[in-house]
């Protein structure tokens, strides 16, 4: 009895995604190249390079915050590339008069990292409407992972669809195993094993075979070539849409796995969106609590790469990359602490906890920061192919219902 219950969530369940995923599918295989197709769209303005060193990310943080007071500059990159103009990263405050957000226009202020003069802003990060190849890759950003619906809902509703999608590759891997025991016997006449039965004909493609099975055989056997990789982007989903909610609690109760950007911290929102000591005395901090946290893990910094403080949580992050670091480039390494400089938590990515491993492992494959080219590529052909999983889903139901209406 249990069997014919999984094969209904698996046809409803998978009914009720189809759409979604060949959205997901579909943008995410085309934001695989986001960085070189938001450059060619929005190009970073250059800067020229002079003999003596450039401003520090500090200064050219609180330059930025005189040039827009509007602005909260709360994200600081700390690693920018060289020949590039500095991006500031902006959040509007919320106007005292109307109790609204400031409507900025831009997301992005572009500085000289030598003089600090403005040279440009980048609305690509606001609004949708009207469209234009400023804001064409936001767009498919957001569809990817919020169907451009506004707010927390849509990033809510696609992590239940992200939920519902790791939950039914599990059931889906089941419904492949062979379904009890059968007297089938190979021709010496020794009954063929468990895994022979499962391997033929759950993991191959009959040959000259009917267009419905040649879809029923991609659905199945395709969906197990990629189970993994698919499960993987699945799950780590459900950690960019509901991560406080539903992943992190998983991953901790599961694996153990540590906080990584201060989750698990109380809610402290409604406050000042500014941290009560300045950056420069939060940055002093932050190097002498990883001085500390490199001594007692033996490892090795390569270079700072971004500081952000979350005004809901009164903690800074502060980003450094490691030889314990899984992505080819970037830090993953990330220590939390408070405004009283105690620090939080200092995640690692690989090699100290199992959870932070598979944490990394996941989202490093989701995001294609592994593999170089090969694997981008492959990335782009899996959002195609899950895709087409939805498609031929569909196809088999429309087919086996249509038969049965027809019996009837």
């Amino acid at each position: 009895m249990t069997r014919p219950l999984w094969v209904k969530f698996h046809r409803y369940v998978g009914l009720f995604m189809a759409g979604w995923l060949v959205v997901i599918g579909l943008t995410g295989s085309i934001i695989v190249f986001n960085p070189e197709l938001n450059a060619r769209l929005n190009p970073v303005p250059p800067a020229a390079t002079h003999d003596e060193p450039p401003l520090s990310p500090l200064e050219l943080r609180q330059i930025a915050e005189k040039l827009e007071p509007r602005g909260i500059f709360n994200s600081v990159n700390l690693h920018p590339k060289p020949g590039e103009a500095y991006a500031a990263y902006v959040e509007p405050r919320v106007d005292p008069k109307t109790g609204e957000p400031f409507p900025l226009g831009f997301s992005t202020l572009y500085l000289d990292p030598w003089s600090g003069k403005e040279l440009g802003r980048d609305p690509s990060g606001g609004d949708l409407w009207p469209m234009t190849s400023r804001n064409v890759m936001t767009l498919i950003n957001r569809l990817h992972y919020q169907l451009a619906i506004p707010g927390t809902f849509g990033t809510y509703l696609f992590g239940i669809v992200a939920l519902l999608w790791a939950l039914d590759c599990l059931v889906a891997m089941y419904l492949t195993f062979p379904a009890g025991k059968r007297k089938d016997a190979q021709p010496n006449g020794v009954a063929r094993s468990w895994l022979s039965r499962w391997w033929n004909p759950s993991w191959l493609f009959k040959r000259k075979a009917s267009f419905f099975r040649f879809n029923f055989d991609l659905h199945r056997a395709g969906g197990l070539w990629t189970w993994l990789l698919l499960l993987a982007f699945a799950w780590s989903s459900v950690g960019f849409n509901l991560s406080e909610q539903i992943y992190t609690p998983v991953m901790r109760t599961v694996f153990g796995m540590p906080d990584v950007y201060g989750n698990t911290l109380p809610d402290k929102s409604g406050g000042s969106p500014d941290p009560a000591i300045t950056w420069n005395q939060a940055h002093d901090v932050a190097q002498r609590l990883l001085a500390e946290q490199l001594h007692e893990h033996g490892l090795t910094v390569e270079y700072e790469d971004w500081f952000v403080f979350l005004p809901d949580k009164r903690v800074f992050l502060y980003a450094v990359r490691t030889d314990r670091d899984l992505n080819q480039e970037g830090g993953g390494s990330i220590l939390v602490f408070d405004e009283a400089g105690q620090a939080a938590s200092f995640y690692i990515p690989t090699g100290h906890n199992v959870g932070s491993t598979i944490n990394s492992w996941i989202f490093a494959l989701h995001m294609a920061k592994i593999g170089g080219m090969p694997y981008r590529l492959f990335v782009v052909a899996l959002g195609i192919f899950t895709a087409l999983l939805s498609v031929t889903g569909v196809y088999i139901w429309w087919k086996k219902r249509r038969a049965r209406n027809i019996r009837r």
